[in-house]
């Protein structure tokens, strides 16, 4: 009993040791930790804290700009008749334009000082300011603004400054770190510093169309639950790589004002799609056209006696006429193609293509559209470029 005494005694003995010469060790900066020497472990403590997101707001940071808008906004002038219901038939309202400020964010996208934000931001803007990380105010030249998609493009006078570095959304994944940075509240300018909100991508692809009140046509947008207030509209949306994957928009915020947790970001394919256009012709050309001179929808009987098949497997539209030198011709098209799908949407009448072409995708001039046409037994793919009427 006695010698299992002094044998227990020795092993706590032993550990103690080894946990001294161990500290020790570390202290000297004998032992690493995942590959990195350090010198004290205070200083393994501070290497800890950084991470991918810290890293990433390093590397963002110095091309985020906030940005300062004087608008015109117009109001009703109040008059001692407004509550009266006689004499305000004699008197109707006046309305005078007031300047008023206005705040939102953006990115620098080359380092010659073109930059991106949201074509909300600075509409109707009379002087626009731009704030850089170095405490710099720029006034900036609006080089284009593209009122559907939301997108604009502006220059500020600089030669190498730092821009972002582009992303691919369409390798986001739901449920993966993103950093929204931006100009909440116009709080930029107090810190020479985009702030800061971390979160995950929450949802992929939201439409929602065209509306009609502010004229903007969002599709495939990214949800985020990174919290975006007022004034982060037009800054980036960043991965944990440190790549712009969106552009940060709109919430929603369930008639608070405020962020609830349901914001959304333009793609940063879309956003490059569209400044690159703007930057090279300064407008986006919508004005395009298809070629399909007469169409209709199929008809069951004459289908089913011409081609001897179940007309239930080809519903669509008809061709019945195409365009002499147009795009519809030189993408292939031929007459009595029955067009099924427009990339990747079926159609089963000619409503449904109408939808398709001009409700669901903001397409432009340049873009590709993939056609899916029944021809002679057998489905083929079409693709056709979108030309702008001469």
């Amino acid at each position: 009993m006695q010698g299992f005494k002094y044998f227990i005694h020795g092993i706590l003995t032993g550990l103690l040791i080894t946990a001294i010469i161990t500290f020790f060790m570390m202290s000297k900066n004998i032992i690493s930790a995942g590959g990195r020497n350090f010198n004290t472990i205070s200083d393994a403590i501070n290497s800890d804290r950084e991470s991918a997101i810290t890293t990433a707001v390093k590397e963002v940071s110095p091309a985020v700009v906030g940005i300062n808008v004087l608008k015109e906004k117009k109001e009703k002038v109040k008059t001692i008749f407004d509550n009266d219901p006689f004499f305000s038939n004699f008197f109707p309202p006046q309305y005078t334009n007031r300047i008023v400020p206005s705040m939102g964010s953006g990115f620098v996208y080359t380092p010659d000082g073109y930059l991106v934000t949201n074509h909300h931001v600075i509409k109707n803007g009379q002087r626009i300011i731009v704030t850089t990380t170095e405490g710099k105010e720029y006034e900036a030249e609006i080089i284009g603004s593209d009122e559907r998609s939301d997108i604009a493009v502006l220059k500020i006078d600089v030669k190498d400054h730092e821009f972002v570095k582009m992303g691919d959304d369409k390798e986001l994944s739901r449920g993966e770190w993103v950093i929204a940075f931006g100009n909440p509240y116009g709080l930029f300018e107090y810190v020479n510093n985009p702030l800061i909100t971390v979160g995950v991508v929450s949802g992929l692809k939201i439409n929602f169309g065209f509306n009609t009140t502010d004229r903007h046509f969002y599709e495939s947008m990214i949800q985020t639950d990174a919290s975006i207030n007022p004034g982060n509209s037009g800054g980036p949306l960043v991965n944990a790589r440190g790549e712009v994957v969106g552009m940060n928009t709109m919430i929603y915020s369930a008639g608070t004002g405020g962020s609830i947790g349901i914001g959304f970001a333009i793609p940063i394919s879309k956003v490059r799609n569209i400044a690159s256009t703007l930057i090279e012709k300064g407008v986006i050309d919508r004005n395009f056209y298809f070629g399909f001179a007469k169409v209709s929808g199929t008809n069951p009987v004459n289908f089913k006696e011409r081609n001897n098949e179940d007309k239930d497997d080809v519903k669509g539209v008809v061709l019945l006429e195409i365009q002499n030198n147009s795009p519809a011709e030189r993408a292939g098209f031929r007459k009595e193609d029955i067009i099924i799908a427009v990339d990747n949407v079926k159609i089963n009448s000619f409503n449904d293509m109408g939808k398709a072409l001009f409700e669901i995708k903001d397409y432009k001039v340049g873009d590709k559209v993939e056609f899916v046409v029944y021809r002679e037994g057998e489905y083929k793919k079409l693709t056709m470029t979108l030309e702008s009427y001469k």
